[in-house]
């Protein structure tokens, strides 16, 4: 399976070292496939950004959007704000 290419940065060099991995796609277990290919077991993924939104609320919790993250939502969706309130409505 192809896929759209991956970012890869070493942030802490150890015996069990951190990678920041910035994907474009992701697929079904896209990140522990590559990491097992070359050889290196994935032990812990966490998300910390989704498209244009920070993942900065704990496990669990939620809130709610701020205007800024709802018009970056709508940019990287092309969806023009009067289509958007016309299907709110």
């Amino acid at each position: 399976m192809r896929t759209a290419p991956a970012g890869i940065r070493l942030v802490k060099e150890a015996n069990n070292p951190w990678y920041e991995v910035t994907l474009i796609e992701g697929r079904n277990r896209e990140i522990r496939r590559m990491f097992e290919k070359v050889g290196h077991h994935v032990e812990k993924i966490k998300r910390v950004r989704y498209g244009p939104l920070t993942l900065d609320v704990p496990p669990g919790k939620f809130r709610a959007l701020t205007e800024v993250e709802v018009d970056r939502l709508r940019t990287v969706c092309n969806k023009p704000m009067a289509a958007a309130k016309r299907s709110m409505a």
